[in-house]
């Protein structure tokens, strides 16, 4: 994502070798949406890179997961709302697919308030029968829109939902419910903004002592030491960091590769997440109807 901010669409040929030092490092999942974009008329923006980055990899990538979200919308002068219906969220992938070549994983973004979960789901799930993904997953999903969605769809041994991607990080741990279901269904939980985004990422150190003190302790960094406490949350979870620079590479191997003690973990959970009210921009949770 942070590779379609506006300060960065006219530094695509570092984008593009971020993208290959990661695919070169081993790394087989690379996640966008189609309103990554640096304006509402850019829609697309992000997967059009990412279909460039994949097209010119002089590698095998067979087995990199393509995944990209749609349901949101953006209109002239920058407003942002919700399309989920049968023509919209199908439109919506079939523009991704267009772009990107080819879906693996076809995730819907953001509840749409004007309709039923369930009627939503039952869409995705067309969108997975008609072959213009190859699976299907949630994002930003409660408990309670988890276990619907995989009441109609099915898990991942069903062919169903096979990934939940909700917000996760230092900051923000609203959905230990969340995390506990797909680890006990055996969903993937990837969670956006592992480090607090885009305003906390490169000032973890200073923000969170916390995990600056455990990051002294083992001879990492502050973010790397964030990865390896949300890698060890749970089996299934798998962070996305964003990243604009090849050099970010080499320290999500680090953290990959970090071991963080019991006791280290246990201190981390026990740390305080922020207090949400600091950010009044941030939109409720979406609720079932």
């Amino acid at each position: 994502m942070p590779m379609s901010f506006p300060g960065m669409v006219d530094e695509r040929e570092r984008a593009l070798h971020a993208i290959h030092a990661a695919l070169d490092a081993g790394f087989t999942l690379l996640d966008t949406a189609d309103i990554y974009a640096p304006s509402w008329d850019t829609m697309g923006h992000n997967e059009t890179l990412v279909a460039e980055a994949v097209r010119t990899y002089s590698g095998d990538v067979a087995d990199v997961v393509l995944a990209t979200k749609g349901g949101i919308t953006r209109q002239d002068g920058e407003g942002w709302g919700r399309d989920s219906s049968p023509d919209g969220l199908r439109r919506a992938a079939e523009a991704s697919l267009a772009r990107l070549g080819r879906i693996d994983l076809y995730q819907h973004h953001r509840h749409d308030p004007s309709l039923s979960y369930a009627d939503q789901m039952i869409t995705l799930g067309s969108i997975r029968d008609a072959g213009i993904a190859a699976t299907i997953g949630l994002s930003n999903a409660t408990r309670a829109e988890v276990d619907l969605a995989v009441e109609i769809l099915g898990g991942p041994d069903d062919g169903g939902i096979v990934s939940v991607q909700n917000e996760w990080s230092p900051r923000f741990r609203e959905d230990a419910d969340v995390i506990d279901r797909c680890a006990e269904l055996g969903i993937a939980f990837l969670p956006w903004s592992p480090l607090g985004g885009s305003d906390q990422a490169h000032d973890l150190g200073s923000l969170r002592q916390d995990f600056a003190a455990v990051a002294d302790r083992i001879g990492a960094s502050p973010q790397e030491t964030a990865l390896a406490w949300l890698l060890a949350r749970a089996p299934v979870v798998i962070p996305i960091p964003g990243i604009t620079r090849a050099a970010t590479v080499a320290s999500l191997v680090r953290a990959e590769a970090l071991a963080l003690t019991e006791a280290d973990v246990a201190y981390l959970d026990a740390s305080p997440s922020d207090d949400l009210s600091m950010y009044p921009e941030a939109e409720p949770r979406s609720r079932l109807r």
